[in-house]
C-alpha cells in the first residue's frame, strides 16, 4: 500500500499555498487576490517579493 500524497490548500490559478478555514468559501492569494480556494496534491512554491532597487548614495 502506498502513502497518500499530503493535500494542500491552494490557490487554483497559481497552485500557491493560501490559508482558508474549512468554513470560509474564499481565501487571499498574493498573485491573484481574493480566490476560491481548492484541495490539491500539487503546491508550487510561494511567491518570493523582488527587493527594491538599491539607491545610489
Amino acid at each position: 500500500m502506498t502513502t497518500p500524497h499530503p493535500v494542500h490548500t491552494v490557490c487554483p490559478h497559481c497552485k500557491r499555498s493560501v490559508i482558508a478555514l474549512r468554513e470560509q468559501k474564499h481565501a487571499h492569494c498574493a498573485e491573484h487576490g481574493i480566490v476560491v480556494p481548492m484541495r490539491s496534491a500539487i503546491v508550487n512554491p510561494p511567491l518570493i517579493e523582488p527587493l527594491p532597487p538599491a539607491r545610489a548614495a
